[in-house]
């Protein structure tokens, strides 16, 4: 499978995952708002019932006239509008047949007494259309002999609430389709959004592997280059041959520091580089680690200079920042002439400490500054090979600086040269 690949269909995980957590979770929230709606609408009928209940109970009025056709009248014995009682006697005849009318009665007269059924909630449909009801065992005591002893089944008719539920129904089954149909436009947004790391970093890993597979090429084919001349020379002495066995010594070497700083970066993506944040006296640590700079300087017909201002402790891993301060002392001298100079300035301030190097070489362009840091990258790849650089060791020191929670910035001297500026915390945060 090539990399593209890969890349498209985790990619199509992450948006069909996204989407469908999305349709569960909108269809998770519509049930629970229908339900609840739904249970509201009849907990309020359900009330009304209960109500009714209390009145019967109580009920100390005279039996209610006969209905007429058609019309409904206030309430039987106070009972609210849409609401009916149909009366059973103890062996189920309805005795309110009167009191019903012909119209109602022809929607309850099938009806039967369910003894088991009294107390409790329940709905009926009939061709009248659809009640919540509740049957209720009246007290022989009630003063109202039509109730007195009897089966009063009271029926509220929930249509209209029905056709608020349905309604609802649509309203939210449309909102949940118009949602999902978003969600699916921003499940795509994510997905992508998600992936962009993933794909950095995957371009990241091929960019490295193949800056690095070139870099090794290059020693490589150097070595091999002037060994098979030597083997076309195997009379010649030592003495003979000693450029090109120079030579390829110099490309030993330069591969070996190459190895070293690839080792070490992958350590640093892995995590796996220990890091030992000690308490150490600022000017002694600078002052050991620059003890050779100024031979080595002398030695090459350059001017070095040191001015150590902070004073006190800080905290931090002596061996990495040593390593961070040969780097750029490194490339100062890499990037100078004879004649030129470098220097290093150590300031401290109240909660930080600052590192300075420097030199009066060639200034870094301002479109190379922003890209300095990234692995690989050469101002002028030509020197820098030509100076046995591997493209490895500002990336290093920069995450040496991010590992001791600093910043690392580069400058231009004027008129002419760079300074790298580190700021590190004195004491960073565990």
């Amino acid at each position: 499978m090539r990399p593209n690949e890969g890349i498209r269909r985790q990619q199509r995980r992450l948006f069909w995952g996204e989407v469908l957590s999305f349709a569960v979770l909108f269809f998770t929230l519509g049930a629970v708002v229908f339900f609840l709606y739904q249970n509201s609408v009849y907990r309020r009928v359900d009330n009304a019932l209960i109500r009714q209940e209390k009145l019967l109970q109580s009920s100390p009025g005279t039996p209610p006239g006969p209905l007429t056709p058609n019309r409904r009248p206030s309430g039987q014995n106070g009972a609210p509008f849409r609401t009916n009682l149909v009366v059973f006697d103890a062996s189920g005849e309805i005795v309110n047949a009167t009191d019903l009318g012909d119209r109602y009665y022809a929607y309850f007269q099938n009806l039967h007494l369910d003894k088991g059924s009294v107390g409790k909630e329940q709905t009926l449909t009939t061709s009248g259309g659809v009640f919540r009801t509740l049957l209720v065992k009246v007290s022989k005591d009630t003063l109202n002999p039509l109730y007195a002893g009897n089966y009063v089944l009271i029926l509220q008719n929930v249509d209209a609430q029905l056709d608020g539920i349905n309604s609802f129904l649509r309203v939210l089954v449309v909102t949940m389709i118009i949602f999902w149909l978003l969600a699916l436009l921003f499940a795509s947004f994510l997905s992508r959004r998600s992936m962009r790391p993933i794909i950095r970093s995957w371009q990241r890993q091929q960019d490295f592997v193949a800056d690095a597979a070139h870099e090794l090429r290059a020693p490589l084919a150097v070595i091999q280059s002037q060994q098979e001349h030597l083997l076309t020379k195997p009379r010649d002495t030592v003495m003979a041959q000693s450029e090109a066995i120079a030579t390829t010594l110099a490309e030993a070497t330069r591969l070996e520091h190459l190895t070293n700083d690839l080792l070490t970066m992958a350590k640093a993506d892995s995590n796996a580089l220990t890091t030992d944040l000690q308490a150490h006296n600022i000017k002694a640590w600078a002052a050991s680690v620059l003890t050779p700079y100024p031979e080595i300087a002398s030695a090459q017909q350059r001017a070095f200079d040191s001015t150590l201002n902070a004073a006190g402790e800080a905290i931090f891993d002596a061996d990495q920042l040593h390593q961070l301060l040969v780097i750029l002392l490194d490339n100062g001298f890499k990037y100078t002439s004879a004649g030129d100079s470098i220097w290093v300035v150590l300031d401290r301030e109240k909660n930080t400490w600052t590192i300075k190097v420097g030199n009066s070489g060639p200034s870094i362009p301002d479109a190379d500054k922003a890209r300095i840091f990234d692995r690989f990258y050469r101002v002028d790849p030509s020197r820098n090979r030509d100076t046995g650089g591997s493209g490895l060791g500002l990336a290093i020191a920069h995450w040496i600086v991010q590992n001791h929670q600093g910043k690392m910035t580069v400058s231009d001297i004027h008129p002419q040269g760079v300074q790298f500026t580190v700021v590190l915390p004195l004491r960073p945060k565990k």
